[in-house]
């Protein structure tokens, strides 16, 4: 959208002195990290001038020289951002595109840039992904709501029952897909109340997921970027915490939508969906790529496990998961075989001391033994649709 659609007011006057030529991407930051994240991530997209500078300094260049085709201009620490958009209106052409970055995590803000025109707003500090992507979308023309292409993998984990550890799968699976894949990488917690996704991560989720699920009306994709918290620089958790005593109504399609925009901006999205008891649940579960079944060893484990199949088959693709192996009481590998009509696909060893340590200091247990990485490696590659990852030390994850 241009800057001036919904402005459409007088021009500059003919006295301006304006150069013959601008860049295809003029910027203006006013902190030094910004400047060089820009520096490096712009030029993959298109070439780029960077000025020291925010709207204000913009502004004055701009009654003098010719406009860019994108324009990316800082508004930290600029007390009416409006009125100055405005009079960025009044000295840019027509067929500018504005980028606005700001150190305001508002989404008011955000929705009244949007009608004055401007293509997308970023709050700092900002990514190397969300900026070329941004950029990329500015050059065409595009919102992130009009671009055309693939959506992200969804996958569903799913416990046969409580207490099997689909919330430990849920959020290692995650970790190793924006590790070890490099992919670009959401995490999303259904349980509203009582999950335990950002917990387990040690971070404190945002308190926007209920409006999204209870009002999709009003959700916007700067909106889900702004409702999660970043675990790592490819791993984001959408989570909630809310009050034990409310009721929640969280419908199918609302639940959908929101996993819908994350798969636009996302490699994978990976949701914890407990048992999947609720409609909204089974719909998740209905409409991803890949399910992943956790069960355990035990009689009642596994008698669950296999319902929880037979009730999921001829839908989506199923990979199943036997958690804690060589935890106490469990059957023997002959029956677990014979329970489940064949061996199950993937295996996670029973290592309570790891697990233990790592959950208490809000860590991820891959760096506290090998051998629980070495399962999530093959579990992970196999959910990718990878060759199995090389044996060797995953990266850990610092202390949050």
């Amino acid at each position: 959208m241009s800057l001036l659609a919904p402005l459409l007011g007088p021009l500059l006057g003919d006295d301006a002195i304006r150069t013959d030529t601008a860049p295809r991407l003029l910027a203006y930051l006013q902190d030094q990290a910004s400047v060089a994240l820009l520096r490096s991530a712009a030029p993959a997209v298109l070439p780029c001038e960077v000025r020291t500078g925010d709207i204000r300094t913009a502004i004055c260049d701009l009654e003098r020289q010719r406009s860019p085709e994108v324009l990316l201009i800082d508004l930290s620490g600029v007390a009416d951002p409006h009125a100055a958009m405005e009079e960025l209106a009044r000295v840019c052409e027509p067929t500018v595109r504005v980028v606005a970055v700001g150190d305001s995590n508002d989404i008011a803000l955000y929705r009244d840039l949007r009608r004055q025109g401007v293509t997308e707003y970023l709050f700092k500090p900002l990514s190397r992904d969300v900026v070329e992507q941004t950029l990329r979308h500015a050059c065409t023309g595009m919102t992130v709501d009009d671009q055309p292409g693939r959506l992200g993998k969804l996958i569903s984990v799913v416990g046969a029952r409580g207490g099997v550890g689909t919330t430990t799968v849920a959020v290692h699976l995650g970790a190793w897909l924006a590790d070890s894949a490099r992919g670009r990488t959401a995490l999303v917690d259904l349980d509203l109340q009582g999950g335990t996704v950002a917990l387990a991560l040690n971070l404190k989720p945002e308190p926007a997921l209920r409006e999204a699920v209870e009002m999709p009306e009003r959700v916007d994709d700067l909106f889900m970027e702004r409702a999660m918290v970043a675990a790592s620089e490819r791993l984001a958790v959408l989570a909630a915490e809310e009050p034990m005593e409310d009721s929640i109504d969280m419908t199918a399609p609302a639940v959908l939508s929101v996993l819908n925009r994350l798969q636009t901006r996302h490699n994978y999205v990976v949701v914890d969906a407990g048992r999947a008891q609720s409609r909204a649940a089974r719909a998740v579960v209905a409409a991803s790529s890949l399910v992943v079944l956790i069960g355990d060893a035990s009689v009642p484990g596994l008698r669950d496990l296999v319902r929880l199949k037979a009730a999921l088959a001829g839908g989506s693709r199923l990979t199943t998961v036997i958690n804690r192996r060589g935890s106490p009481g469990e059957l023997p590998q002959a029956d677990i075989a014979r329970t489940l009509g064949g061996m199950p696909d993937h295996w996670i060893p029973y290592r309570p001391v790891p697990l233990a340590l790592a959950a208490g200091i809000g860590e991820l247990a891959f760096g506290h033994c090998r051998r629980f990485h070495d399962a999530f490696g093959q579990l992970g590659a196999d959910v990718a649709g990878r060759p199995a990852a090389a044996r060797g030390m995953f990266r850990r994850w610092l202390r949050r």
